[in-house]
């Protein structure tokens, strides 16, 4: 259940980064109310991986002020949700094959469409790519 309820979370969130360009934190907060709430019924980690998968959006936060905004910080509030839903060791991986799509698109802008190595793209889109991948092993394996 909380899988697709995850899922859901990085649709509306990819929607609105992809139009937007910015993140409605209070969607994303009442997310990480409803997944601490589910994790009381039906708990799918410790409380420390998701102390774990918390403390990745936070640092992703702290890069983000760091940076004076080069990354955005509702990209690390989400992924501070994200921990909640999938702890730890999942959240980095999430995180990490995110990395990995968005550095080969903007490879693929800079070779192929002319851009510039400073022009901004939405990281969160990336970020259900990587959920839908994670789903897809998940349910081969």
């Amino acid at each position: 259940m909380q899988r697709y309820i995850l899922l859901g979370l990085l649709g509306l969130c990819t929607w609105e980064d992809w139009k937007k360009k910015e993140l409605t934190v209070i969607n994303i907060l009442l997310f990480g109310i409803g997944g601490m709430m589910l994790h009381l019924i039906f708990p799918v980690c410790s409380i420390y991986s998701i102390l774990w998968g918390i403390s990745l959006g936070a640092a992703v936060m702290a890069m983000s002020w760091a940076s004076r905004g080069s990354i955005g910080m509702g990209d690390g509030i989400l992924l501070m949700v994200t921990g909640v839903y999938l702890g730890g060791a999942a959240n980095l991986e999430l995180f990490l094959i995110g990395l990995l799509f968005s550095a080969l698109w903007a490879m693929v802008l800079v070779v192929f469409c002319k851009k510039k190595g400073k022009e901004q793209i939405a990281f969160v889109p990336f970020l259900l790519v990587s959920y839908v991948t994670m789903l897809l092993r998940w349910q081969l394996w």
